[in-house]
C-alpha cells in the first residue's frame, strides 16, 4: 500500500514520494488511518519497522497554520528528539507546508534561550520530558488545546526517570479532546499499567508480536573459548569486511576501550557514548550518516531508534543484561525491509544469557573461529549442561565450607559481610578454575588435530 491510497493532503504525498517514501510498512498501513481520525493508538512493533512516519505523517496533514500549539512529540533522549524533529523539517521545509513551526526543546540546552522561543509559539514541538515540564512551569502554560500527544520509545519515558514528568504533562492536558499515540519496539507490564490510566487497551495495535527481533536480521553467536576478545573483534572485521559495523559495549568504558583498541590497530572508526558532550554527538551522528566510517563503536545510548542506514552488522562484544536491549541492538540493522546480521562474543562463563534469548524464540546459530574463517559450533548446548552440572555441585561444596568458617562457632556483629565475602571469594576463585580447565581442554583437543594431522 502507499501514502496516495490514503485521503492525505497532495502536497503531502508529492513530497513524501519525492523524498523516497513511497511504500508504507505494515505498522504505517495499520497507524496511519486511525491516526488521521484523531483516535488513540498503542502501537507495539520492531525496531527499524518505520514508526516514526506512521506518527508525523498525520500530524503535519491535520495540522491548522495559526500559532496554537496542536501536538507534542515526547522523546526519552537528545539524540531521539533531534532524529524525529530533523524528519519533520524534511518535510515542512517545502511548500505548502513552510510556514508550519516546529521547534525542539532538549535537555542541557540554555534555558532562558529556550523559554522566550518557547512563548513565541509552534505548532508542533518535540521535546524530552524534564526539558517540557519545566517550559511549560515556567511560562504557566497548560495543555488544554492540545490535540495530539505523542510517547516515542515509550517503554524508556515511562520508567523512574521520566515518569513524574510525563504524570504532570499528561494533568494539563484536555482529556476529552486529547488524541495519545504510544509507540515502542516493546511494551512492558509497568508500561502497561502506567498507559491504563490514559488510554483504553482497546486502542493497541501489534505487529509480528510473537517475534521481538525484525524477521530480516539473522542471529549468530561466537564463542570466544576465552580467548582475547580484542583480537578476536579484528579477526571478525577481517573475515566480515562489513559495510558498517556497529560494535556494542555494556558500558562508556567498554566502548572507549573497544574504540582505542580499533584506533591504535588503524581503523578509522566512530563513537557514540554519554561521554560525548551535545556537540560531540551531533557532530558523530552527521559524519556516520555521511559514511565516514566502516565501524561505529556504542553504548546501549545508540540501541535505541536512532535511524541510521545500511548498518549491515551488529556485533555485541558482550551480551547486554538486560535481554530487551539485545533486541534494540540488533534492530540497528535490517531496518525498513533490509537484511542484517547481529553477532555476540559469548564464552562458558556467559552462555545463560545466549540460551535465554533461544528459549525466548529466538532463532540462532552458533559459531566458533577457526583457521581463520567462522565455522559451526554444534556441540555447545550439550558441552554446556554437561559442564554446568559438574562445576555446580562443586561449587557448592566450596560455598559451604567457606560459609562455616566465616561465620565460626559463634554469631558475630557483621558476620552476614564476612560470609558474603567469602562466598564472592570462592566464586572467583571457581570461575578463574574453570577458565583453566577449559583451556586446558583446548589444548589437548588442538594437540591431537595436529598429531593427526601430521
Amino acid at each position: 500500500m502507499q501514502f496516495k491510497s490514503y485521503n492525505l493532503n497532495k502536497d503531502l504525498i508529492r513530497i513524501l514520494e519525492e523524498k523516497g517514501y513511497k511504500d508504507l510498512t505494515k505498522i504505517q498501513e495499520l497507524v496511519i488511518p486511525k491516526a488521521l481520525k484523531g483516535e488513540n493508538i498503542i502501537a507495539k512493533s520492531e525496531t527499524g519497522s518505520g514508526k516514526t512516519h506512521s506518527f508525523i505523517v498525520p500530524i503535519i496533514n491535520n495540522v491548522v497554520i495559526d500559532g496554537t500549539l496542536q501536538a507534542i512529540i515526547l522523546a526519552p533522549t537528545k539524540e531521539l528528539a533531534r532524529q524525529t524533529f530533523d524528519f519533520i523539517n524534511e518535510i515542512i521545509n517545502e511548500e505548502p507546508f513552510n510556514k508550519i513551526k516546529c521547534k525542539l526543546f532538549t535537555s542541557g540546552e540554555d534555558q532562558t534561550k529556550d523559554l522566550k522561543s518557547f512563548l513565541n509559539g509552534a505548532e508542533i514541538i518535540v521535546a524530552t520530558p524534564g526539558k517540557l515540564n519545566f517550559l511549560l512551569n515556567a511560562a504557566t502554560t497548560d495543555l488544554s488545546t492540545l490535540k495530539t500527544l505523542v510517547l516515542d520509545e515509550a517503554d524508556m519515558l515511562i520508567d523512574k526517570t521520566f515518569i513524574d514528568d510525563i504524570d504532570k504533562i499528561f494533568e494539563k492536558v484536555n482529556k476529552s479532546i486529547i488524541q495519545v499515540e504510544v509507540f515502542s519496539a516493546t511494551i512492558s507490564k509497568s508500561v502497561n499499567d502506567f498507559l491504563r490510566k490514559f488510554i483504553s487497551p482497546d486502542y493497541t495495535l501489534t505487529v509480528d508480536e510473537k517475534n521481538k527481533s525484525n524477521k530480516n536480521v539473522s542471529h549468530y553467536f561466537i564463542n570466544t573459548k576465552h580467548q582475547d576478545k580484542y583480537e578476536l573483534l579484528l579477526r571478525f572485521i577481517e573475515i566480515k569486511n562489513p559495510y558498517l559495523l556497529f560494535v556494542f559495549g555494556n558500558s562508556k568504558t567498554e566502548a572507549k576501550n573497544i574504540y582505542e583498541f580499533l584506533y591504535n590497530n588503524k581503523y578509522k572508526c566512530g563513537l557514540i557514548s554519554g561521554e560525548l558532550d551535545k556537540r560531540e554527538r551531533r557532530s558523530m551522528l552527521r559524519r556516520i550518516k555521511n559514511d565516514e566510517f566502516r565501524i561505529v563503536v556504542c553504548t546501549d545510548l545508540a540501541a535505541r531508534g536512532l535511524d541510521i542506514d545500511d548498518v549491515s552488522e551488529v556485533l555485541n562484544f558482550n551480551i547486554p543484561n538486560n535481554l530487551e536491549y539485545y533486541y534494540h541492538r540488533a534492530g540497528r540493522t535490517g531496518r525498513i525491509g533490509k537484511t542484517g546480521e547481529c553477532y555476540s562474543f559469548y564464552d562458558n562463563d556467559s552462555i545463560t544469557l545466549p540460551l535465554k534469548l533461544k528459549a525466548e524464540g529466538l532463532e540462532v546459530k552458533y559459531l566458533k573461529f577457526s583457521n581463520g574463517e567462522l565455522i559451526q559450533d554444534n556441540s555447545l548446548e550439550k558441552n554446556f549442561k554437561r559442564r554446568k552440572t559438574n562445576n555446580n555441585v562443586e561449587l557448592e561444596k566450596e560455598i559451604k565450607k567457606a560459609k562455616s568458617f566465616a561465620m565460626g562457632d559463634k554469631v558475630k556483629p557483621g558476620y552476614k559481610r564476612k560470609v558474603k565475602t567469602a562466598i564472592d571469594k570462592v566464586k572467583r576463585k571457581h570461575k578463574r578454575e574453570v577458565i583453566k580447565k577449559d583451556i586446558r581442554r583446548q589444548m589437548v583437543e588442538r594437540y591431537k588435530r595436529e598429531a593427526l594431522e601430521k
